[in-house]
């Protein structure tokens, strides 16, 4: 029999009884403790997590510590990996989207742990990766029936994949009890009749893979089941699905034991509910479980159907929860009616009647139908059940709700409060800040969007004229966010009794506590909002008569906040043990080649459009609500490229040239157009002390590079946005981002084929080459402006979906951080 071990003991993969637990709220994707002690770096926190879990029933544990916020996964993985191994007896199962955090982790555990997951998705290079791996340790993994078409959904599908994935791994050697087969599941808190069998067909699936591969294992992420309910609804069902996945042949599952009631506990009405939804025998189960036992749910099974006999303001409320956007005018005009004491209108009509007879119960409608349906999206959001593009799809049934309203209502001092807001100085970004901008319209509040690049004299007199309540601030790179301590300082020399919500990448709460505690605390207040709806509660509590206890509270927190110790850098740090390696001849040193649309295949760059980036972090796919969804993306993401190409919607144009080039010490000096442009680097303090220039010698070469997917995105993006189509926008722009890196990989593949040469791709910005105003250089050596890319001051590129880069062709060319 197999087993898993860690250095204080070890479990059987095949518990009698079944099934073996693995304990998920060790889990920075999962659960939002996690990932906020994963962010604080507090190791003892997720080894308390951890602990807990085990006394809960779990056998072993699934570990991982992936955020979009820091970029030291690896390092953040080992050290949690020894700190368990030291104090945790459970053994760890391994969980990464990266394979060299996955074996740096198995490498480093004291133990046989388990791999999450590997499957054959896209060109199965996750699989060709983590293969060797597993034959090198001896360790199993958990194998996703996901094969080259996508997940698999029916049980003939599901044990399919299963069969792919062992033929797959007889090349590597691997046998059959390192394969713990994932079968997949989908939530049945949605409704939908693409879904209405999916527990069926998990537990059909798990039974043709287990009577197929005996010596294999099976598990679930059992949770996926219940996604979208309430947490009483999502208890009863997973404990019912539990039980019956387990008559099926489930070996192991992904799960929080302490959420798992045991079979025999439950009512026999309880069961019979539980058990009609998972087999699809009544087509009222959903409705009927989430109404005797599950005082309602995040996705109930009417979430496509409107009640004609709720009030109208309820069926507003709902369909602005569920996003159905249809019907929703004549709802909003019934429930002013109702409110106004005035006769309903007819289907399609509108209320006849002036604003001095409707604008209280508009108020009304507002206040207690509309507001609440946002902020209950809002809740959703924040608790991982909704993910981003589904929020503004809400807004903008929101947005529809509120032109109707606004007939009714008398313009004067209808909004809850006025917001002047803006991308700060120098900073071409703003997908962030128009979300804010949506957010915040479609809770009440009157926006005063300045756009971006705004410098800090026109918001100060925006603010003066509509006399703001308080002012956004948005900045994505560090250079940028600068202009907001600018802004403060003005706004305290002038005395301008303004609230400051700051917001974006480049900012964090040190950072602006920082800002407002120099030349003594700005009165009115400096907030860091991490996301949208942080900015969103903070100007609630400003608008809504809290505004002194909330300055109380931040005075309190300020004077308890110290400076956080950084690392300071040597003054002389090593130089890294890289030779430097001369490259065979430019093809050219001559006028660098400039691509424009007709030269660039759309096609090879949909090869190269990295899926997992597009999905998490443009689209913002993630998460448990991302996993429940992923279906419908990959289909949109389909009809988006059949769309961007139908209406070219994308102007690709590319350059790049060779240039000869020489370093010493952290600078890399190139020649061009006459002259020597003399690019600094900086030194990692990392023990390899990595610098870009030490991949270069005294005499040798660069390429640069820049690609841009033209002006007309931003163009649509703004015009949508306008319009209310805010889901649109955040699809196209998310999709340009990462067609704009797909492109920089194409454009580099052809420069190492022509040159002959290896190495890697560095663009500005981050850790190796982080000052994006070594792009004037750029552009003074390649002149991108001639196709069609100009630069802002701070030396960020216009269109914002472009990217610009340096090649170094050296073979152990690789990247480091600071």
């Amino acid at each position: 029999m197999d087993r898993l071990s860690s250095a204080l003991g070890a479990v059987d993969m095949r518990q009698e009884p079944p099934p073996l637990l693995i304990g998920e709220r060790l889990n920075a994707q999962g659960s939002r403790r996690a990932k906020q002690l994963v962010l604080d770096g507090d190791l003892d926190g997720l080894v308390e997590i951890a602990r807990g879990q085990v006394e809960g029933g779990a056998h072993c544990l699934d570990v991982c510590v992936a955020t979009t916020e820091r970029s030291d996964e690896l390092q953040m993985m080992e050290s949690l990996v020894k700190k368990l191994s030291l104090e945790v007896a459970a053994p760890l199962v391994i969980d990464s989207t990266d394979p060299a955090v996955v074996e740096a982790a198995v490498r480093r555990t004291p133990g046989l742990p388990m791999i999450n997951s590997i499957n054959l998705e896209g060109d199965g290079s996750r699989f060709s990766a983590l293969a060797p791996v597993m034959k090198k340790y001896g360790v199993p993994a958990v194998a996703l029936c996901i094969g080259p078409d996508g997940m698999a959904k029916t049980p003939g599908s599901k044990l399919a994949t299963a069969r792919l994935l062992r033929e797959a791994g007889r090349g590597h050697g691997l046998r059959d009890g390192q394969y713990v087969f994932d079968v997949l599941t989908f939530t049945l808190g949605t409704g939908e009749a693409e879904f209405a069998d999916a527990g069926k067909s998990t537990l059909e699936g798990l039974r043709a893979v287990k009577e197929e591969f005996p010596d294999s294992y099976t598990t679930l992420g059992l949770s996926n089941i219940s996604f979208g309910l309430q947490p009483g609804t999502r208890r009863l069902l997973n404990s019912a699905f539990l039980y019956h996945a387990v008559r099926a042949g489930l070996d192991s599952a992904i799960v929080n034991p302490l959420e798992i009631t045991p079979y025999a506990q439950l009512g026999r009405a309880e069961r019979a509910a539980a058990e009609a939804l998972i087999y699809n025998s009544s087509e009222g189960a959903l409705a009927e479980l989430v109404a005797r036992f599950g005082g309602g749910s995040a996705a109930r099974a009417e979430a496509d159907k409107v009640d004609a006999s709720w009030p109208p303001g309820r069926r507003a409320n709902f369909r602005i929860v569920n996003r159905l956007k249809d019907g929703i005018e004549d709802d909003v005009a019934r429930a002013v009616a109702e409110r106004s004491s005035l006769p309903a209108p007819g289907p399609g009509k509108g209320l006849e009647a002036p604003p001095e007879s409707t604008h209280e119960g508009a108020i009304g409608v507002l206040n207690e139908d509309l507001l609440p349906a946002m902020k209950e999206v809002g809740d959703k959001f924040g608790a991982g059940e909704l993910i981003l593009p589904f929020v503004l799809k809400s807004a903008e049934c929101m947005k529809a709700a509120v032109a109707e309203l606004e007939k009714y209502l008398l313009k004067k001092g209808s909004a809850k409060g006025r917001l002047v807001l803006g991308t700060v100085y120098g900073d071409v970004h703003d997908i962030g800040k128009n979300l804010v901008r949506t957010i915040f319209e479609n809770n009440g509040y009157e926006v005063h969007d300045l756009g971006k690049q705004v410098p800090v004299q026109k918001f100060l007199e925006k603010i003066k004229e509509v006399d703001a309540d308080a002012v956004g601030l948005s900045a994505l790179l560090v250079s940028t966010s600068k202009q907001m301590e600018a802004f403060v300082d003005r706004a305290r020399s002038e005395k301008l009794e303004v609230p400051v919500l700051c917001g974006g990448a480049a900012v964090n709460s040190s950072y602006v506590n920082r800002i407002a505690i120099k030349g003594g605390v700005y009165g009115p207040g400096v907030f860091y909002c991490g996301t949208m709806f942080d900015g969103l509660r903070t100007m609630d509590k400003l608008a809504s008569g809290g505004r002194d206890r909330l300055l109380a509270e931040w005075r309190q927190k300020l004077e308890s906040w110290t400076e956080p110790e950084t690392a300071r850098a040597p003054a002389d740090l090593p130089r890294s043990s890289v030779k430097p390696r001369r490259p065979p001849a430019p093809p050219s040193l001559a006028e660098p080649v400039r691509l424009g649309p007709e030269d660039v295949p759309l096609p090879e760059i949909w090869e190269l459009l990295d899926l997992k980036s597009l999905m998490k972090l443009s689209w913002g796919v993630r998460g448990r609500a991302g996993a429940a969804q992923r279906a419908g993306h990959e289909q949109l993401l389909r009809e988006w490229k059949a769309r961007v190409q139908r209406e070219g919607l994308f102007e690709p144009s590319a350059v790049y040239g060779y240039f000869e080039c020489r370093a010493s010490g952290q600078t890399l000096s190139v020649d061009g157009r006459g002259r020597t442009f003399d690019f600094e680097f900086p030194r990692s303090q990392q023990p390899a002390h990595l610098c870009l220039a030490d991949y270069f010698g005294g005499d040798d070469a660069a390429a640069l590079q820049a690609v841009t997917v033209g002006g007309r995105v931003s163009e649509l993006v703004e015009e949508w946005n306008a319009e209310g189509r805010y889901a649109d926008a955040y699809y196209l722009h998310g999709l340009a981002v990462e067609f704009a890196e797909a492109m920089a990989e194409w454009v580099h593949r052809r420069v190492k084929s022509e040159w002959g040469v290896g190495g890697q791709r560095y663009s500005w910005g981050y850790p190796a080459c982080p000052d994006v105003g070594q792009h004037k250089m750029v552009w003074e050596l390649l002149r991108p402006q001639e196709s069609g890319m100009t630069l802002t001051d701070a030396g960020q590129i216009v269109p914002e979906q472009s990217t610009a880069a340096i090649v170094a062709h050296h073979p152990d060319a690789s990247y480091f951080m600071m």
